[in-house]
């Protein structure tokens, strides 16, 4: 018999299955306060008038920003 094994430790992918959230999950009250959290001009966005799916998808973009930079600090905290 064969084994085979793979260890991923604290890494990325750990975090990024936290994002894996269903589209329709997230209230739009979070999307909004996430966008703002981020610098970008509400208003400036609202005057566009985006849908609801180009909402979650900046939403998901600040987020796995923000997981990324969250590993990478910790990556370079180990050396």
């Amino acid at each position: 018999m064969i084994e085979r094994r793979i260890e991923l430790g604290r890494g990325i992918v750990r975090s990024i299955s936290s994002l894996m959230i269903e589209e329709y999950g997230v209230p739009s009250e979070n999307i909004w306060a996430t966008i703002k959290d981020f610098g970008i001009n509400i208003n400036d966005l609202r005057k566009i008038n985006p849908t609801y799916k180009e909402l979650f998808e900046i939403y998901s973009a600040i987020t796995a920003y923000r997981v990324s930079v969250e590993y990478l600090k910790e990556l370079k905290n180990r050396f």
